[in-house]
């Protein structure tokens, strides 16, 4: 039999039918068996017959634990070696098992209250972490919020992951409006009231395509309802923040109020575009602005073409101060007969241009020609003049500005020939035949 200690019962190698081949480092050279060594241990019968019957049929990677043999202390583990008939067998006492347990069980009470200390310590560090940043924000928030009230500038901050837009407190007083929270530009029920409607996507477009930008202050100006109900321009100036890995954070800036300074800059523009004269446009922006507005696929419209009679003898009869004066009161008709966004120009000398938007029939503009050559002939201002008008349709006449003008220009000449005073209009099917 084999040698047993007070713990372990026996430990050896059998094969599938139960023969044991070696046992505690010893090779038996008579046939000793399974049932022999469990009966030397008072194993039951019963039990025996169950064990042999697993042993027999016992594969690898399957081990088994016999654990509950009749009026027995004994368990029973057998497992399979890999590519051979041998079974490994071990036993031992309950009471060992019973100690491995509990050693077991306080150990794992043992590392459970080193873990729950552990977790306790992250726990109090992460919150004293969140508390000392919290202070931070906080902290930051006031600087945020005390430098906004000295400040005759509105901060801004856009985050580039939430897509919100916020604004500091200061909006309301600068911009007279009510006390705004998160803006969500990109939502279909976003409040763009304090933006104008013309340059909502303006900013829509800069925000959504900032992180594509590089990292370089970006400038751009909109105009932003004030608290009288008025539009002022402001200048909106922000840089990217971009995270470690170069994603696009937040979009950090600032919005200026630059009324006065687009107000200087809008009338230094006029100025250069403006007649010195008369007040009509100068030539070159006349045909910038008639040029823009062709741009439209849907622009139609009359381009009319004036010239004073005679008004060279005008200006020998009764001096160059008269000429002038009645350059200066033909534009002031103009203006006065065509509506607001038409474009009035002077091309030089006693020539004008009118363009008259939004004009698709040749009645309307033959209508307002005769209109202007009326309000001439009633006029009490001195000096007396006529003009001859022609008008030209676009794009019928000509489907760009070079040949919307000479279409125009040669409707005028058919005015002067047929009598001065007249209006002659080209409505695209006018055939070119006479020549100056």
């Amino acid at each position: 039999m084999i040698k047993q200690d007070k713990n372990r019962v026996f430990h050896y190698l059998c094969d599938s039918k139960g023969v044991i081949l070696a046992g505690d480092m010893k090779i038996f050279d008579i046939e000793y068996t399974v049932d022999t060594e469990l009966r030397s241990i008072r194993i039951k019968d019963k039990d025996i017959e169950e064990i042999e019957d697993i042993l027999a049929n016992l594969t690898f990677g399957q081990p088994y634990l016999f654990s509950e043999l009749e009026k027995s202390d004994i368990y029973l583990a057998a497992s399979k070696l890999e590519d051979r008939d041998c079974i490994l067998v071990s036993g031992y006492r309950s009471n060992k098992i019973k100690n491995y347990r509990t050693m077991l069980i306080n150990g794992n009470r043992a590392l459970i209250v080193t873990l729950f200390g552990c977790m306790s310590i992250i726990i109090i560090l992460i919150g004293r972490l969140y508390m000392k940043q919290q202070k931070r924000a906080m902290k930051g928030q006031a600087r945020y919020d005390i430098l906004s009230e000295f400040s005759d500038t509105v901060l801004f901050e856009y985050d580039c992951l939430d897509k919100t837009l916020v604004f500091t407190p200061n909006i309301t007083t600068l911009f007279g409006l009510k006390e705004i929270g998160q803006i969500r530009p990109f939502e279909n029920d976003t409040d763009f009231a304090m933006v104008h409607p013309d340059d909502v996507e303006k900013v829509k477009n800069l925000l959504s395509t900032i992180g594509d930008k590089k990292d370089e202050i970006d400038d751009f100006v909109i105009r932003f309802k004030d608290k009288n109900g008025n539009y002022r321009w402001v200048r909106w100036m922000g840089r990217l923040v971009r995270g470690r890995l170069g994603t696009p954070q937040v979009f950090l800036g600032k919005i200026s109020d630059v009324q006065d300074e687009m107000t200087k800059e809008q009338d230094l523009l006029e100025k250069a575009s403006i007649d010195g004269l008369t007040g009509a446009l100068n030539r070159k922006s006349a045909e910038a602005k008639i040029g823009e507005l062709m741009q439209n696929k849907n622009c139609k419209g009359y381009l009319f073409m004036i010239d004073i009679d005679d008004f060279k003898t005008v200006n020998d009869t009764m001096g160059h101060a008269m000429g002038d004066l009645a350059l200066i009161n033909l534009v002031k008709i103009l203006k006065e007969n065509f509506r607001k966004d038409d474009i009035v120009g002077r091309l030089g000398g006693d020539e004008f241009i009118v363009f008259m938007t939004d004009t698709e029939f040749a009645a309307d503009a033959e209508a307002k020609g005769a209109e202007i050559l009326d309000v001439l002939a009633a006029s009490k201002e001195e000096p007396h003049f006529t003009i001859s008008v022609g008008a030209a349709a676009y794009p019928a006449a000509g489907q760009d500005y070079e040949n919307l003008y000479l279409s125009a220009d040669h409707a005028m000449y058919v005015s002067k020939k047929t009598g001065k005073n007249r209006i002659h209009v080209d409505n695209g099917t006018v055939e070119k035949n006479d020549e100056k």
